[in-house]
Parts: structure tokens; C-alpha cells; sequence
């Protein structure tokens, strides 16, 4: 096999090897360390659902639908609203982020959260930007966002 298609077929089946075995319990993978890396593989399969306000199935999603939808999927439970999520877990430095931390945005007036997304490494989460849009991956260093970063969260351990 060539060297560059071995390493297609590896991008392929690593994220469902890695899923396999999480849920199947293996020592490496187990446990609330990889519940992160799951909830971040997860969101992936969510790309181009449309936004949907209050929604919170893969026929339409709002910010805190999409989190809420993929933690729950994985067992966990979260508060419905961007506000209520920035609340759970525990509170994690950006430049300690990881994959599955929740991030958090003032978008609108004031100073409180309004806007969620869910990290997927590299700087980039994802999240449903609003009416009119998909579920997209976004980075935290646009400009756009970078200036409304509020908080992070950490669910797992």
C-alpha cells in the first residue's frame, strides 16, 4: 500500500477505532478522561444540520441544543441554555482547553454568555452560529470571536 493512502485509510478508521473503544471499556480509552474526545468526535457527524432556534435534534439545532444533544447522547446531563451550561462542570483556561470542553461568548449586549460551542483541538470548535447558518466549525482566534471569548468548562475529569 502507498505510504499517503495508508495514512487516508488511518484518518478514516482512527476516530471509529478510538469510538470502539470507548464504548467498549478498554483501559486507554474508558472513563470521564474520554468522554471529551468522544463528545468532540460526536459533534462532527452534526456539520450542516441547520440552526433551528430552541432546537436540539439533528433536524435543527440552537448553540446549547447542540451541546446538550451530544453530551446527552454520551450520558451526560446539561442544562438546556448557554447561560445554564456555563455553570456546569468546572471552569478551564483557554490555554488549557481540550477536546470536548465547552466554550463559551458574549454575543450580544451585556456581559453574560449567549453563545456555546463544543472545542475539537487545534483551536477550533464547533458550534451552530445562528439563523440562516449550519453547524460549522469555527476558530477561537477569528477575529469575530476571539473578541467575545468569555469561559470554558470542562464536564469530564
Amino acid at each position: 500500500m502507498h505510504p499517503s493512502r495508508f495514512f487516508q485509510v488511518v484518518k478514516i478508521c482512527l476516530p471509529a477505532l478510538a469510538l470502539a473503544l470507548l464504548s467498549s471499556g478498554c483501559g486507554l480509552w474508558s472513563g470521564r478522561s474520554g468522554l471529551g474526545l468522544a463528545a468532540a468526535q460526536n459533534s462532527r457527524r452534526y456539520i450542516g444540520v441547520p440552526y433551528q432556534p430552541g432546537g436540539a435534534t439533528p433536524q435543527g439545532f440552537d448553540c446549547s441544543g447542540l451541546t446538550y444533544y451530544v453530551y446527552q447522547r454520551l450520558g451526560v446531563d446539561l442544562p438546556r441554555s448557554s447561560a445554564s451550561q456555563a455553570e456546569a462542570g468546572r471552569r478551564i483556561r483557554s490555554k488549557r482547553l481540550q477536546p470536548g470542553d465547552l466554550v463559551f461568548f458574549r454575543t450580544g449586549p451585556g456581559r453574560g454568555v449567549t453563545h456555546v460551542g463544543l472545542y475539537l483541538g487545534g483551536g477550533r470548535f464547533i458550534h451552530a452560529p445562528g439563523a440562516g447558518k449550519r453547524v460549522a466549525i469555527a476558530e477561537l482566534d477569528s477575529d469575530y470571536f476571539s473578541a467575545r471569548y468569555h469561559s470554558a468548562r470542562r464536564l469530564s475529569s
